[in-house]
């Protein structure tokens, strides 16, 4: 008997009948390992492969690939391009996971039809597909190609969305869309295969792929054995295994699951596994949404059982069945019920079926509600598509709702990924990981300067995080002291009515919005200095900048409260630089979560430049405009774990209603040869060094100052002779009034003693006298005079000095300005 697999099968035979719905006057041919079986099952041609899987190398199926795609190839014609003679003809690529480097003859061979396609202008369609992750650079490249010939691109998940992206497909033609065969138990109704107990009995479906060979002994299928035969026992449930696949040896399996469903048979002592043959899909579909409850390590069981509401617990061995497992139950919000073998291996899938029991009557209706909003939306995506295959017109797939959180949520796992990280179950130290771990890639990057973020991964452990969360409050409470911080109450309140920021809070408390300048902390100096934020910035700025910091500092939404932060960018006048930094790299000291107030963010918005000259919050009519809520993506991240944020990223913050606090660290990183416009200094250095020679017009201007400088220091000497002149001249002044005073007393004397020779004397002496008084009045007025035209060349001084203040020329106003007020304390 040859290989089957019922969940390829689903989805060929969901797709016929879609198409048979929409295109009834259609030809369908199907690509096929076993034309005459799929031509009897489904009433279609069918056409063998591209014998791509006949190929023993990659150099192999590379020389295959290259005849296949010449035009002037004379070789033999594969039956299968017969199909794709003209623009009328199309090209769909069924769902699932085979764009995967683990199946290298897939990519080849669904390249080979896409270049076919492409040549002869018929239309390119993906549906369902599972992209990656394990792709080799030569593989990407492929899986590219094929995502850029395609008019429509339909993922299961939200990782092989991000990927495609991450490939370079435009965003316009992906379509994020359940498992093609998610109806097939609908459609397939009426069809009940046969149990081997009452039909009113409970049953919960096990499915296993052959993880491990079924012979000898095994820790995991032991494992698994114990703990489904506990599951059983605790629930009074049957146990039904529902095989998924059959592989001939033919085909390079050499075992099946019938094989581990007799395996885990074998094992157990006190239950009885039943074991089903591997039947028909539309059986198994109708089957499996029958059970009470599911647990799989294939995919398309969770498919079926959540297809008709039935709770489900996937089990998955490595990021490929992690991301499918993960990926169907998401659409229905259930991911996290879903463990890796390690767990398994640790005794704990007893415990999570248990649980999972005890909620089934809530975990049922919950998955309904979702099902019913996924009906409608699917309905939307089937008539989206239905005009492309009936018109050839390209249509945009319809964004369902629930996109945006699947997005965010696998947003950190895709980075873990792409960061070489080990699985949850062995994680490497923090240190030991960063110091071993690839920096970003090319593809990295291109995803930053898509979105405008790009998730790190972890980038501290626990420990870490707890010593971070612990500094940072024990600075806010006064417990440690540092003069270079700054810090800002919390008010709960609008951003606007924000207090300004102190050195030293009063009275120590939590309710902290930040503190600034932690690059002068020993503990956040070390995170600063994290290899990974190195390499960013030279990435940035290039490799021989010397970079600084414009603020490292906490940010807080305290438990309970928080300052709502409106729709912004990190940039413009009100920042007071004579540059704009590009770089900001924000690390979550706890989880940040749509709960607790995480950022949002408008992805791809940095593209737009800065929406005004003076930066900073969007205006009511910007954010109308640049800002929908279906264009809005919540960036949750774990405690931890850090995001790379482009500073001319839209974004905004809300306030924290949960218990608990929502810290994080950020730091703003620039070229060092950044100068505030207020002051004209610089800023801390923390990566390289910057070149101490100034800048030719700073050194003009010093050469300006000094000249200017001694110019004052000869006017203040100047000035201070003359005020030494008027001091004596103003001495002699009064000395000859005090003179005149007594001559006058005498001269009174005189003429009361009637004397009339000493009263001629007299008058001859104050004559005399009143003469020297008008020569000393004379002599003091030149003075006077010389001092006014003194004070006018000062003021004309002081006015140039003024002049060059007004000017910004910051380098030497300060001498200058100590001139003019040591000169205006002169003249008072």
């Amino acid at each position: 008997m040859g290989s089957y697999h019922a969940g390829d099968e689903a989805m060929l035979e969901s797709n016929v009948n879609l198409l048979r719905a929409v295109a009834s006057d259609a030809e369908l041919c199907a690509v096929s390992a076993d034309p005459a079986f799929t031509a009897e099952t489904y009433g279609i041609r069918a056409l063998p492969r591209l014998g791509f899987e006949n190929c023993a190398s990659e150099e192999e199926r590379e020389e295959l690939l290259a005849r296949l795609s010449h035009s002037h190839w004379t070789g033999a014609t594969p039956p299968a391009f017969s199909a794709l003679l003209d623009a009328s003809d199309g090209l769909i690529i069924s769902g699932g996971g085979n764009l995967r480097s683990n199946w290298p003859a897939c990519i080849y061979e669904r390249l080979a039809l896409c270049r076919r396609a492409v040549a002869n202008g018929a239309p390119v369609i993906l549906l369902g597909q599972t992209l990656g992750p394990e792709l080799t650079p030569r593989h990407r490249e492929m899986v590219s190609e094929i995502l850029d010939a395609a008019s429509w691109i339909g993922l299961r998940e939200a990782p092989s969305f991000e990927l495609a992206l991450e490939l370079g497909a435009p965003l316009g033609r992906l379509s994020y869309q359940l498992d093609d065969a998610h109806d097939l138990a609908r459609e397939a109704e009426g069809i009940v295969p046969p149990l081997p107990f009452p039909e009113s009995e409970s049953w919960i479906g096990v499915t296993f792929h052959p993880l491990v060979g079924p012979d000898g002994d095994d820790a995991v299928l032991d494992q698994l054995a114990t703990q489904l035969e506990q599951a059983a026992l605790r629930t009074k449930c049957h146990l039904v295994f529902i095989p998924h696949a059959r592989a001939s040896a033919a085909m390079g399996a050499p075992w099946s699951d019938e094989d581990i469903g007799r395996s885990l048979a074998r094992r157990m002592r006190t239950v009885t596994l039943h074991l089903l043959p591997v039947l028909p899909a539309s059986h198994v579909a109708r089957l499996t949404a029958q059970a009470q409850l599911i647990v799989s390590s294939r995919y398309h069981p969770l498919v079926f059982g959540l297809a008709g509401g039935v709770p489900c617990m996937g089990v998955w061995v490595d990021e490929y069945t992690r991301t499918k497992l993960q990926g169907a139950l998401d659409h229905f919000e259930c991911a996290d019920a879903a463990c890796g073998i390690s767990e398994v291996l640790q005794g704990q899938l007893t415990s999570r079926l248990i649980d999972l029991w005890r909620r089934r009557a809530e975990s049922r209706a919950a998955i309904e509600a979702h099902a019913r909003l996924n009906v409608d939306e699917e309905q939307l995506r089937r008539q989206a598509l239905a005009r492309l295959i009936t018109s050839g017109v390209a249509v945009p797939p319809p964004r369902p709702a629930r996109l945006a959180r699947a997005r965010a949520a696998a947003a950190p796992t895709q980075s873990a990924a792409h960061s070489g990280r080990a699985s949850s179950s062995n994680p490497p130290s923090v240190v030991e990981d960063e110091r071993n771990r690839m920096m970003l890639t090319e593809a990295d990057w291109q995803k930053f300067w898509r979105d405008g973020y790009l998730h790190l991964g972890q980038v501290l452990d626990a420990q870490q995080v707890q010593a971070l969360q612990e500094r940072a409050d024990a600075l806010a409470l006064g417990h440690v002291v540092n003069p270079a911080i700054q810090m800002q109450h919390d008010t709960g309140g609008e951003y606007e009515a924000l207090p300004d920021a102190v050195a030293r809070f009063d009275h120590g408390t939590h309710l902290y919005r930040k503190i600034q300048g932690l690059e002068s902390d020993d503990l956040f100096a070390a995170l600063i200095d994290r290899p990974l934020f190195r390499e960013i910035c030279a990435q940035m700025y290039g490799r021989h900048a010397a970079v600084s910091i414009f603020r490292a500092m906490i940010m807080n939404k305290p438990a309970g409260q928080g300052t709502h932060l409106p729709w912004h960018q990190d940039g413009g006048t009100v920042w007071q630089l004579d540059r704009d930094p590009l770089v900001t790299i924000w690390v979550a000291l706890d989880a940040a979560t749509q709960a607790n107030g995480c950022m949002h963010a408008i992805p791809g918005s940095h593209r737009l430049g800065l929406l005004s000259l003076q930066g900073s919050t969007l205006t009511d009519a910007q954010a109308q405009r640049h800002c929908p809520p279906e264009a809005v993506m919540p960036l949750e991240v774990p405690s931890g774990h850090a995001v790379l944020l482009h500073n001319w990223l839209i974004h905004r913050s809300g306030i924290n209603p949960s218990p608990v606090p929502r810290r994080a660290f950020t730091m703003c990183c620039m070229d060092a040869r950044t100068r505030g416009i207020l002051t004209g200094n610089r800023f801390p250095v923390v990566y390289g060094e910057l070149d101490a020679t100034p800048d030719p017009f700073v050194q003009q201007m010093r050469v300006e100052q000094a000249a200017q400088t001694e110019k004052a220091n000869e006017a203040e000497k100047y000035a201070l002779s003359l005020s030494d002149a008027h001091d004596r001249l103003q001495g002699s002044l009064n000395e000859a009034t005090i003179y005149a005073r007594s001559l006058e007393a005498e001269v009174t004397k005189l003429r009361q003693g009637d004397s009339r020779e000493e009263n001629r004397r007299l008058v001859a002496a104050t004559t005399q006298m009143r003469s020297e008084i008008l020569t000393l009045n004379r002599a003091l007025g030149e003075t006077k005079e010389q001092l006014q035209g003194l004070h006018m060349r000062a003021s004309h001084l002081a006015s140039t000095i003024e002049a060059i203040h007004a000017s910004n020329s910051w380098r030497i106003t300060r001498p200058l300005r100590s001139l003019v007020d040591a000169l205006r304390g002169r003249r008072r």
